[in-house]
Order: structure tokens, then sequence, then C-alpha cells
């Protein structure tokens, strides 16, 4: 699964949150007034990084002497006024170098009306940069104005807020001739002279907030069923545009089936100068790196394009937990390649309920608000039945479209359309902490008069969970299906066929969300990456312009200092006790000759090459990453990366982490040209059952 993901982004979407009780202001006069629209005109001033605005600010008047709002603290308000009126304001700064709050007072004559416009006048600069062009940015940068490109999102606080306002957005964005920018809603307009360009967006229905993106794009643009689709391509990607607009008129009408009508007027395909995968309402905005990787269109596009459902319609109410990233993360992959989530990050210290989840900060949020809310989707259509699903999904659309929306709402919705009560299911699987770990107990096999018997023991270890559990048996004339409900810490069960059984398998496509046996679960790169017990050893031998970017590259992924070291300084502890991330060949790291006689099969290791499946590499621009077990601690995995060429080391060591769900990579000049996952050949909760019959 590529890892740029969020309900804002494939990634995260951060939207500035103040705890009320750091507020210099009082807070119930914060939730008093609420903004319902904003109409602002901006001018960009790229070369200065500078930004001027009006906003045309709408909100229901509370008829209270003063109006609290935020904005960005490098700011400067110029003026407030209302039909025309000059108003007094005073600025109080945040704790935490947090956003300025703007104070306006309303004379008493004006505290009749029901409504006030508010105009407030205001123009800053923005000169922070992204961190990296080549680097996943996710959420780090808020908002930038420059000449390769401009971001700004609410994050940023570009336009005045108040916290928890739904509101509708109108925007003229004014930029310098040759370039183009855009919003969310539905363009309305755009003209240019000799020197600007004056574009104006439109969105009548609310959001949580507003983005906005400028670039130097080549715009193109189809119309699908009243739906305008754009690509705003750099000039280098043009080749791109027509397999991502062919590729969002699928996902559209797709999704447009299952769920009801797409809740916009446009779906923009937006290409950044900086590494982002974001999903804002009605467009993406995908990195300059990110739309030229092959799988993104037949994966990630049509999670971002299932985001204006879940997430930028259907809002979150993040008090009970983002369910949303998880839903469209399923709903996503259901599609598109089948769920396996071995959630090999989370352990018992570090987990955490799905009522606690709100976005995606590291591998164990991802793990549990991606991976474990998607698997209980994948639980509750089983249970339920397609049907039933996507009936209760169309419903829960249609009823909470433009409005928060949390578990206690899906929750009803299914209640509702099943007619039974889910209180368990919700309560089970939303807020209890962990999952649950099962085991094949004692199996019997007998033969009857009319066929034979199974009866196996399925066990749960302490608080036992509600489990629904499929059960395969292989027989001699083919396969025999079943589920089992489990409610206690021993369960047993009988299985009579007419044909003899072979082989018994529980749950063996991981239909359950549950703890995963070490058997169970593949070596990949993420075994290694999301061990917070792992060294990550680079070599002391070779070229020191290797050994230079190996040490970069082992700095640059670990979690802290102490998980990187020299291949001297690791212990024989530490080679028994944990997982090891090892970088350089044969020649280059001691403990990469550990490995040798533990590479999995049909992988040979050589001095200046490799060999995978008998193809041989031995270019310079070769690489490979392959893993397996620790060989003497098998809870623990082992990584190696090797290359021949000290230039590659650096290109390639940061997309790494990108390739989590693989075991295996190789590259040739910077393209991966194989990647895989080994197969698990020896789940404890498979059992040969010819063994218990015949001892063979």
């Amino acid at each position: 699964m590529f890892n740029l993901r969020s309900a804002k982004n494939i990634l995260l979407f951060v939207y500035f949150t103040i705890p009320i009780t750091m507020l210099p202001v009082n807070a119930e006069a914060i939730h008093k007034s609420k903004i319902v629209n904003h109409t602002i005109e901006i001018e960009l001033f790229l070369k200065d990084h500078k930004l001027k605005a009006i906003d045309h600010m709408s909100i229901p008047y509370e008829h209270d002497e003063k109006v609290l709002c935020f904005m960005n603290r490098s700011f400067q308000i110029l003026s407030v006024s209302t039909s025309k009126r000059t108003l007094d304001f005073h600025i109080r700064n945040t704790p935490d170098k947090g956003p300025q709050c703007l104070e306006i007072s309303i004379p008493s004559d004006l505290r009749e009306r029901n409504e006030l416009t508010l105009d407030i006048v205001y123009e800053g600069s923005l000169t922070a940069t992204p961190v990296s062009l080549e680097e996943e940015d996710v959420g780090e940068t808020t908002g930038t104005i420059s000449e390769r490109g401009v971001y700004l999102s609410p994050a940023c606080i570009w336009y005045p807020d108040i916290p928890s306002s739904l509101a509708t957005f109108k925007i003229t964005i004014i930029t310098p001739i040759g370039y183009e920018a855009i919003t969310q809603g539905t363009l309305i307009s755009k003209t240019s002279d000799d020197h600007k360009t004056y574009t104006t967006w439109e969105e009548k229905n609310v959001s949580e907030g507003c983005d906005l993106v400028a670039g130097k794009y080549q715009v193109t643009s189809i119309s699908h069923n009243g739906i305008d689709i754009y690509a705003f391509f750099f000039p280098e990607e043009q080749d791109l545009a027509k397999t991502y607009l062919d590729a969002t008129i699928r996902y559209l009408d797709m999704y447009q089936k299952l769920l009801g009508n797409y809740p916009y007027r446009k779906f923009a395909i937006v290409e950044n100068f900086f590494q982002t995968g974001y999903g804002m309402p009605s467009f993406t905005l995908l990195g300059s790196t990110v739309v030229k990787l092959p799988f993104i269109v037949d994966t990630s596009l049509g999670h971002e394009i299932l985001h204006n459902w879940w997430g930028n319609s259907v809002f979150v109410d993040e008090s009970q937990g983002n369910w949303c990233e998880g839903l469209t993360t399923y709903m996503a992959d259901y599609y598109y390649k089948e769920l396996k989530d071995s959630n090999s990050a989370v352990t018992e210290q570090n987990d955490l309920p799905l009522s606690k989840f709100t976005g995606r900060i590291d591998p164990i949020t991802q793990s549990v608000g991606y991976g474990k809310t998607a698997m209980v989707f994948h639980m509750l259509r089983r249970m339920v039945g397609d049907e039933l699903f996507y009936t209760a999904l169309r419903n829960f659309y249609k009823n909470k479209i433009w409005q928060q929306a949390s578990w206690k709402d899906i929750q009803h919705t299914f209640e509702d359309i099943g007619k039974t009560d889910l209180s368990w299911f919700f309560e089970q699987w939303v807020n209890r902490k962990g999952a649950p770990f099962i085991e094949l107990g004692k199996t019997e096999v007998e033969k009857v008069s009319d066929g034979w018997l199974v009866k196996a023991e399925i066990l749960q270890k302490d608080t036992p969970y509600r489990l629904s559990i499929p059960v395969i048996l292989e027989l001699e004339d083919g396969n025999f299906s079943t589920t089992v409900e489990l409610k206690e810490t021993s369960n047993t069960f009988s299985i009579q066929t007419k044909s003899q059984p072979k082989y018994i398998a529980i749950d063996p496509q991981h239909d359950v969300f549950r703890r995963l046996h070490p058997g169970e679960i593949p070596p990949t790169i993420d075994l290694v990456l999301g061990d917070y017990e792992k060294v990550i050893v680079y070599p002391t031998g070779g070229e020191s312009a290797s050994q230079k970017a190996y040490k970069k590259l082992a700095e640059s992924i670990a979690d802290n200092e102490g998980m990187v070291k020299a291949d001297t300084e690791v212990t024989e502890t530490e080679i028994t006790q944990k997982s090891l991330f090892i970088l350089g060949g044969l020649s280059e790291n001691k403990l990469t000759k550990m490995l040798l006689g533990d590479l999995p099969e049909n992988f040979l290791l050589e001095e200046n090459a490799f060999t995978v499946n008998s193809t041989t590499f031995n270019n310079k621009g070769n690489a490979l990453l392959v893993t397996l077990r620790n060989p003497q601690n098998r809870k623990k995995g082992i990584a190696l990366f090797l290359t021949f060429n000290s230039a590659t080391i650096d290109t390639l060591g940061l997309k790494i982490p990108r390739y989590g769900k693989y075991s295996y990579l190789i590259f040739a000049d910077g393209k991966n040209i194989d990647k895989g996952t080994f197969t698990v050949t020896d789940s404890p909760l498979q059992r040969d059952l010819r063994i218990l019959l015949f001892g063979k």
C-alpha cells in the first residue's frame, strides 16, 4: 500500500485545533458565532512570498459586543468594516506560537442584526518552504508561497476562521500571468490581462476548511455526466493527463453506483511541486514524484476520489474517533486488491481504541486508524451481507451529507437497516483497545459410518471477543467452508464431511482483525521498520562514499539515534534479540556474511552481484532489498539493503518505506523492476489432518 495516504489525505490532513482552556478569551464566546460564508479576494505575490486579501465573512450574529476569530500569527490585519463602516478591533496572541485571535468590537446600533458581513482586509508573508521536495510531507507544510508553487491549507489559517465552522466559499485568486490557481468548487470565471490572471471558484455546499493551490500548470479538462474533470499538471507530465482523466471517470461511475451521486460538480487532479497525497473537497493534490508512480492511478487516485463521499461531504465527528480513513481504505482496497494487513507495527504497549484515533502521525496510528478500521468494516460487511452493507452506507451518506458524523451514527444506521442490536459489535471493535489472539487447540478426525468427522478447538487468550471465524477444510474432492461463532475462551466445533479431510485452516484469508502469530506474518520491510527495538547497521568497509551514504540513510530511517550502529558496534545480544536493518554488501558490512546461509530460496549473494530467481544482477545501478525472519529469534526480522553505487543509495534509500508491505525489492537505475511478498507456509492455525489419521 502506498504510504502517502489520508479524511483529508492519502494520507493526513491537518486542521488547526486549539484547546479551549489555552485560549486568552472566554470559551463560550468562541463558540457562539460560526462562519457561514467566506467570499475572499486574494492576490498572490510569488517573488515576495506574500499574499494580500479581503474576506467578506458572513456570520449569524448573537448580539454580543465582540466577534472573535483566528488568523495566521504572521499576518497583519489592515482593517475591519461592515457596510462601509470601520470597526474597532484588537489582536490577542494565543500561547505556544499559535494563531492570533482577532477580537472585533460591534457597536451597539449594529447588535440588533441577525447576520453580519465583516470585511476583513489583511496581508502577510509565508516564507516557509517544504523540508524536502522528494520526501513524503505528511502535514508538515501547511502554507507556502513561492515561484515554484503555492499551497495554502486551513491549518495555515490563511483566512479568518472560527473553530468548528461549516462554511461555503467563493474565492477569487489573482496570480501572475502564466500561473493557474485552483481551490474547491466550480469554476465561475477566468480572465487575464497582460500581467495577471483572475480566477474565481465557488462551492455552495459547506466544508470544514478551504485549500488553495497555484502553479505553472497546463490544464486539461473533460466533462462527464455533468461533472467537470480537470488535470492540473506541470508541462513535463502532460502525457499522464489522459490516463488520470480516464481513470477518474471510472472511479466516479463506480462509486456513484455504490453510494449515490457525487457531491460536487468538479473533480481535479492537481500536481504539487513537493510530495503530497491529499484529498480535498472536489480535488486531490499529488506530488510530482507521486503522479509518476505507475500504481497510483490504480490505487491511491480512487482512494482520494472516494474521500469526497467520506470525509469531504460527510464530515468526521472526531470526538468519537476518525472512522472515515478506514472506511475509505476498505472500500478502495476491496475493489483494487485483497485486503491484507499484518498490523506488525502495533503492540500491546502502543495500541489504542478506534475511538481515540483522529489522524495518522506515525506507523502505529496508521496501522490502527487505517488498518484496524478497514478490518472493522470488512467484518461488518461479512456479518450483515453485501446488500445490507451497501444499503446502510447509502443511507448513511444520504442522511449525514454536509454534517458531522460519528461511529454512533454509523451504528444506528446499520441497526435501523438491519433491525438488530449491534451495540456489542461497536463496543468491542471501536471502544475496546487491542485485538483477539486465537489458537488452534485439540484437533481430532475420525471415520464414521457415513463419512468423516472433524472436531477442533479454538482458544482465545484473555477476555474473549465475540467472533465469526472462517474455517476451511481441504478435502480429497474439493474444499468445505463454514463459519464458527466464538464467545468463550475455549470453543469446540464439529464438521462432518463425506470426503476425507486433508487439512484444516482457521481464518486463512485474515478476514478477522486479530493479533497474528509470527508464523502467519511474512517477513516484510514494515516488520523491521515498525519494530521499535530494531538496530540499523551501517558498514565500515567498502568505499568511503558508500560508507557515508549508508550512514546517512541509516540516520534518516531511524526513530532515534540509539538505533543506528556501525557493524563493528553491534553486540551479540542485539543480533539475537532485535530486528536488524543491515546496509551494505559482502565486502562492506560484516553482518551481511552472517545471512548467506539464511537467505530465502532462489536468492544468492556474491561480492559484486546478486541473483534472484535465476536472474543475475551486476550492473552499477542495480540494488536489492530482501527480508527474512531473524534465524536466532523468529519474532524479529532482518532486512538487507545493498547496491553497487553510492549515488544509488541516496536515490533509493528514502523510497524504501513506501514499499513497506513487500518482502523484497529489485531496482535498476532507480526504477523498481521486481517486488514481492513471501508466502507463509507454517501457520500455526493450519494443521495436516492426515498426520492425525495415519501419522504421516
